[in-house]
């Protein structure tokens, strides 16, 4: 059985994971929110711009190239949905091991204040 002190280190450990993995998934939100008000911005730009083309042969121009710039803005959003979801499964599995690490705390402290 692992000592105490170990079980103390490993905890802490894990405690640090634990709030990197909150402050990357934290940083991935604000990342997507921003991307989604550019998206947005970028969206009624180019709305306007081919309204503004509507007539001639450049507005089929803007509305391929919008076209473009949206497969490529949800392969971005798709990338960083992905990256949050892998962040989340990662932390999960952290919180599983501190809930595994607690017991063997609460146990290891049980069998000393036994003795």
């Amino acid at each position: 059985m692992r000592k105490l002190e170990e079980i103390q280190k490993e905890e802490k450990q894990l405690y640090l994971k634990e709030e990197t993995l909150s402050s990357e998934v934290n940083q991935v939100k604000r990342v997507k929110e921003s991307y989604d008000q550019h998206f947005y911005e970028a969206r009624h730009f180019f709305d306007d711009v081919c309204y503004q083309f509507d007539k001639n042969e450049q507005g089929n121009f803007f509305k391929s190239v919008f076209d473009e710039f949206s497969q490529k803005s949800r392969q971005v959003m798709d990338y960083l949905e992905n990256d949050e979801e892998e962040l989340r499964v990662q932390k999960k599995k952290i919180l599983n091991q501190l809930e595994d690490v607690g017991y063997e705390k609460r146990k290891v402290l049980s069998e000393e204040d036994s003795k």
